[in-house]
């Protein structure tokens, strides 16, 4: 069970409605509390926390309180704003009921919670993982949760609320009421919150931001107890696909080599190459591509130093201890078909440019951008011979729905590279190499 300790009071900035990055920097100090060291290298820009490690935090826009309601924000989480084509995200509201500071703690110990055990292994503790199996859990969902929290006037009247809520079993018996409208793929987001004072009880679901009015009304039905004096619970919870049953390394989560289904994306969920390429996450014989799972001095580890030197992986950025940080992107290679062949690799990139790329996603800023990197998987024909080539990467355009495709090879002042993407290659003969290797 998760409380809220009493911390002795410092000043707080004189009123109205405290600008977006200086809430922030509130949610900021609160996680860095939570777990010292997560907030590492992360700054303050826009309306955004941006975290080195590839998450981000920020205030949407046309938060309500722009409109006058000075007492609470819109906080977007992106556990990893370099997976693409679309940028996975959940929304939670932080709502000041005391001071700014004591929102910002609240929001930390629950959603920012959830986001920091999606990033890192090493967090995983902060919250509740549970299967769908579980007696706890949710029938059909993997659940992330950080338990009970409740604020209030008397510690007797938070503790029983507490009690309550997670004795109630609230999603395991009103998730049927909202199943339908876990729309996203990656992790669907519910806030659970009952309470306030005698006699004007308030109970609310949110389902991915939104009040989910039926939800709502099913947990005012499950009769949890009026307080006897201002007490309010909440609990969050991100509700994910369970875990795949293959195309994972049950050891480490990785495989070696490549093909299609391999790796993981989306903060450590299932997923194929990525996606916004070609090979779409499967063999299609009219635009077939290869994904390749591991960066080539990252297979050639075993997976003892691979559990040991991977700190970050997303299934589109990852970073290993002495290694350096990886960022998977596309290579196309024009067949004398007329079909183009797409190799789903991985490149080397300097920490300051996955910095500028993490902030351009978060910016909308991408399109257009060009970087440069060192290439670092032996694709087939031309094998190792590829390995530390230099390339340009760029070319991220906008697909019809919004949505950003993932960063492709444009160029390379590497001879054998610079014919790779230039020329055109036999079909039979590189389709066959490359399945083969």
């Amino acid at each position: 069970m998760s409380w809220i300790r009493r911390r002795g009071k410092r000043p707080e900035p004189d009123g109205g409605r405290l600008p977006a990055l200086e809430f922030l920097a509130l949610v900021r100090d609160a996680l860095e509390e939570l777990a010292p060291g997560c907030t590492e290298g992360a700054g303050l820009k826009g309306d955004s926390l941006l975290s080195p490690r590839g998450w981000a935090v920020g205030v949407a826009a046309g938060d309500p309180g722009a409109a006058g309601e000075a007492h609470q924000y819109d906080l977007i989480a992106f556990p990893d704003v370099g997976i693409q084509p679309e940028v996975p995200c959940f929304v939670d509201r932080a709502v000041v009921v005391t001071t700014p500071r004591d929102a910002a703690v609240l929001w930390a110990r629950s959603a920012g919670a959830c986001l920091l055990a999606l990033t890192d292994t090493a967090y995983a503790g902060l919250v509740d993982d549970l299967t769908p199996d579980d007696p706890y859990g949710v029938p059909g969902w993997r659940s992330l949760g950080a338990g009970a929290l409740a604020y209030g006037v008397s510690e007797e009247e938070n503790h029983r609320l507490q009690e309550a809520l997670l004795e109630a079993d609230v999603l395991g018996r009103i998730t049927p009421v909202f199943a339908a409208d876990l729309a996203s793929p990656w992790f669907n987001a519910v806030r659970v919150f009952h309470g306030g004072a005698p006699g004007a009880v308030r109970s609310e679901v949110r389902v991915n931001g939104e009040r989910h009015e039926a939800a709502s009304a099913a947990l005012a039905e499950l009769g949890l107890p009026e307080p006897t004096v201002f007490t309010a619970v909440r609990s969050f919870t991100l509700l994910l696909p369970p875990d795949p049953e293959e195309d994972h390394d049950p050891e480490h989560g990785h495989r070696d080599g490549h093909g299609h289904g391999v790796g993981t994306c989306g903060a450590g969920r299932g997923g194929c190459c990525g996606g916004g390429c070609a090979c779409g996450g499967a063999l299609d014989p009219r635009q077939p591509g290869f994904a390749h799972s591991l960066p080539h001095l990252i297979a050639e580890l075993s997976p003892a130093e691979r559990e040991e030197r991977i700190t970050h992986d997303s299934g589109a950025v990852m970073v290993a201890r002495g290694l350096g940080n990886f960022l998977k992107v596309r290579l196309p290679v024009r067949l004398d078909d007329g079909r183009t062949l797409v190799h789903v690799v991985w490149v080397y990139v300097r920490a300051e440019v996955i910095e500028d790329y993490t902030r351009r996603v978060h910016d909308g800023t991408l399109e257009g951008h060009r970087f440069e990197g060192l290439f670092c998987n032996a694709v087939e024909p031309w094998g190792e011979e590829l390995l530390k080539a230099p390339v340009l990467l760029g070319g991220q355009k906008y697909n019809a729905d919004g949505s950003l495709r993932m960063t492709e090879v444009l160029d390379s002042e590497h001879p054998l590279m610079s014919r790779v993407l230039k020329e055109t290659w036999p079909a039979a003969d590189l389709l066959r190499a490359a399945a083969g290797a």
